[in-house]
């Protein structure tokens, strides 16, 4: 089954230190959320004008463009019918803050080696391989979309496999101080659609799809 990747990566392709992000920027998270959220994925693309911004070169603060989102049509919601997948490793798991888990609205997956496959805190599920929850999922009608957030082996991994076929990617125009980083991807990979530049203070970054 086809899935995507979501990523956020500095000027160094850096995506964290110590299993934590070394930034903390509202936009990128709001976008995450919407992105792997919501089962229409180009209605999320939409609102963030990534059909537009090759050809819109302007700069925008941050909260201008909440202004713009706040005032456009809602992205349709989950529902148990249509819904999406994120997959992540144990390690990331482990790192998302308590009230932040199981990330709401979503079909959270771990993959792990060493873990018991099965179902575990009701809507969390544990799969020993990548290969293993494409293949289940897969055979789940009411999954819409599957993405893959982390960490940086299971990056890799997905990078490498055949039925990744997208890439929503968070250019941050900053360094920061990393430990771990996400490997540079083949050139079957095209950037199709861009964001605007968004800017957090002094931190400017923007969302790109790239597509296989």
């Amino acid at each position: 089954m086809a899935f995507s990747i979501v990523v956020a990566v500095d000027r160094k392709r850096g995506i964290g230190k110590s299993g934590r992000l070394p930034w903390k920027l509202r936009g990128d998270m709001k976008w995450f959320k919407e992105l792997t959220t919501s089962p229409d994925s180009v209605a999320v693309a939409a609102r963030y004008r990534m059909d537009q911004a090759f050809k819109d070169k302007r700069i925008f603060e941050w909260e201008t463009l909440v202004a713009r989102i706040g005032g456009s049509p809602d992205v349709p919601a989950p529902n148990p019918g249509a819904r999406n997948a994120c997959l992540m490793g144990r390690k990331t798991w482990d790192s998302l803050p308590p009230r932040f888990r199981p990330l709401p609205d979503r079909l959270n997956g771990v993959l792990s080696r060493i873990a018991a496959p099965g179902v575990f805190q009701g809507s969390q599920h544990i799969w020993p391989s990548l290969q293993s929850a494409l293949e289940e999922l897969g055979k789940n009608p009411s999954i819409q979309n599957i993405f893959v957030i982390g960490g940086g082996e299971i990056y890799t991994e997905a990078l490498a496999h055949s039925d990744c076929k997208r890439i929503y990617l968070t250019d941050i125009d900053s360094e920061f101080s990393c430990d771990t980083f996400l490997p540079e991807f083949s050139s079957d990979f095209q950037e199709t659609a861009s964001s605007p530049v968004l800017k957090e203070g002094s931190v400017s970054y923007r969302f790109r799809l790239f597509e296989r």
